[in-house]
């Protein structure tokens, strides 16, 4: 078999890599251990964080990495100059003021920069943010031109730096309009940029004129153009990045219907329609022997052509896994503990002081992993690369001793099946829930040696295991198994490539019930001191769903570097 090049990684994998490092100098800069990023969105403790500075959201396709730098310090210096609830407290309430109060207030706080670099790096992305702007034409709508107008003049201002050369035509014409209304206000940012609430009165009287200004244009006749270009502007470069805050206790973006309820109370709401059909089913159970030996030699050749060391792997990987535990005493010590046993070498041998002792400790893993694979139809794209990954992770976890189960996902039919036929019967009845037979396979349990297990890797190689997902339920599934296990830490993971889809229940009931339902369930399991949960991407950032996430690419041969990759996740 012909090996192919490994591929470099893709946007959404190097985005994320990039993300992680700005998440830690964030974490460094302002001693803030609980920031991360998540989805693109910076999140404290596990909730949002409240900074939605347009200028904060870099991407690779666009910006350099002194960008994201650039946007990294800002965070950090956020989170340590301003009071987010008083930010929250005092936000206007129309979409273009909240934009701008938001962009003030983050303006505010990057004057607090001392160091030369960090200054560098501030004054270098708000110029990238500006130059993306201009490009996107937004300065020739009203609202955008307003917008631009007051963050270059408000930034000149209080940084101190002139505003765009290059812009300086387009901005003369709006100042001259802007500074009778705006001067006294601009004049008070600067002096009052240590005192969050005082600048916070001058920053709304800015706002108050800007918001003025684009009811004045939002005549009648010009009311539908007026709405699309303050739409335009505000979703354009991140300006509105994120609900500020989402429904209690749901995760960020779940969709809701009007009335805000708790996690708990959406979780009890989830309904299935049938579960008569739903089975639970070993892998082997599923192919015929003739067909899995011919898959399964298949598998052997790829895994053979693969360039990992397993070994290697598994001291890093008992060694992330592990904990250290007294194990004994080490005797013939200078210091310590004294050694009764010992005491007679001070008369015997009265210049040897080596009668103590220490505690002696080893790392011991008391660890139990769980691999839940998305067998939806398009992991079948990834199917190969996987069951390799999959056996080899798995061979290497039984080298350190770690009990590992491997377990899958999918539904029996496509769109539904009888079960979808039977409702078609009854009526069709409004909301009836989940509606198809899941299929919960078993690849490996927790029990089953990795060489009895062995012929049952082949199945994730036989295609038509691949239908549609219901990633929610298998979730709780899984972590049912995994919790009924005893361990000190109980970690699982989810492989997946995108988000839940059945198209029966799709239809049938609200487009983001399956949706909402993982998400809810990740979050209940994160919420969960017992299991660790993490998610390995393919083709696709699920960090939407799961806080502790990666997006994988599997070159072809496997190198160490993936496993490490993944070993570096478990240890965050």
């Amino acid at each position: 078999m012909s090996q192919e090049r490994a591929s470099p990684p893709r946007h959404e994998t190097l985005q994320q890599q990039v993300e992680e490092l700005c998440g830690a100098t964030v974490r460094a800069s302002a001693n803030e251990p609980g920031f991360h990023f998540r989805a693109r969105r910076p999140e404290l403790n596990g909730r949002p964080s409240g900074i939605r500075a347009p200028h904060l959201q870099a991407d690779l396709q666009i910006d350099d990495l002194r960008s994201f730098r650039g946007a990294a310090d800002g965070i950090a210096l956020r989170l340590q100059h301003s009071d987010i609830n008083l930010h929250r407290t005092l936000s206007p309430p129309s979409p273009t003021g909240e934009l701008l109060f938001e962009l003030m207030e983050q303006l505010r706080v990057e004057t607090f920069a001392t160091l030369q670099g960090t200054q560098a790096n501030l004054k270098h992305r708000f110029r990238s943010w500006c130059a993306h702007f201009c490009a996107s034409q937004l300065t020739e709508t009203h609202v955008g031109l307003l917008v631009y107008t007051i963050a270059q003049v408000v930034w000149s201002r209080l940084s101190g730096y002139p505003v765009e050369e290059s812009t300086e035509g387009l901005l003369e014409p709006q100042r001259m309009m802007l500074a009778p209304h705006i001067g006294g206000a601009l004049a008070g940012l600067r002096k009052a940029r240590h005192q969050q609430a005082e600048y916070a009165t001058h920053a709304l009287a800015i706002v108050q004129v800007i918001d003025e200004l684009v009811q004045q244009l939002d005549t009648p006749d010009k009311q539908a153009q007026q709405t699309k270009e303050i739409a335009k502007t505000i979703n354009s470069f991140g300006l509105i990045i994120y609900p500020e805050e989402d429904q209690e206790g749901l995760m960020p973006g779940t969709q809701v219907g009007q009335q805000s309820v708790s996690m708990a109370e959406m979780l009890a709401r989830y309904r299935i329609y049938s579960t008569h059909a739903d089975r639970e089913i070993p892998a082997t159970a599923l192919i015929q022997p003739a067909q899995q030996a011919k898959l399964r030699q298949q598998l052997n050749e790829q895994i053979q052509s693969q360039g990992v060391n397993t070994h290697r792997l598994a001291r890093a990987l008992h060694k992330a896994l592990s904990t250290h535990c007294q194990d004994g005493w080490q005797s013939g010590e200078e210091t310590g503990h004294i050694d009764g046993r010992l005491l007679p070498k001070l008369i015997t041998r009265p210049g040897d002081h080596r009668v103590f002792q220490h505690h002696r400790h080893a790392p011991v893993s008391h660890s139990t992993v769980t691999f839940l694979m998305d067998n939806s139809g398009s992991m079948k794209a990834h199917a190969n690369a996987i069951a390799v990954f999959l056996e080899l992770f798995t061979k290497t976890l039984e080298l350190t001793g770690t009990p590992t189960e491997v377990l899958g996902f999918s539904t029996r039919s496509w769109q539904g099946g009888k079960l979808y036929k039977s409702w078609q019967r009854e009526g069709r009845p409004d909301n009836p829930g989940r509606l198809c037979e899941l299929q919960h396979i078993i690849y490996k349990a927790a029990n089953t040696s990795f060489r009895r297990a062995r012929p049952a890797f082949a199945t994730l190689l036989k295609p038509d295991i691949y239908k549609e997902g219901v990633d929610g339920e298998a979730l709780l599934w899984a972590a049912q198994r995994l919790l009924a296990r005893p361990a000190q830490r109980r970690i699982l993971i989810v492989l997946s490539d995108g988000c839940p889809m059945e198209t029966a229940t799709h239809l049938a009931n609200d487009e983001h019930y399956l949706d909402n339902h993982l998400k809810q369930v990740a979050a209940q399991i994160e919420a969960h001191s017992q299991i660790e949960l993490y998610a390995l991407g393919f083709g696709l950032d699920l960090s939407r769903y799961y806080r502790n996430s990666l997006e994988l690419d599997l070159p072809t041969p496997l190198e160490n570097k993936v496993f490490m990759d993944v070993i570096r996740l478990l240890q965050r």
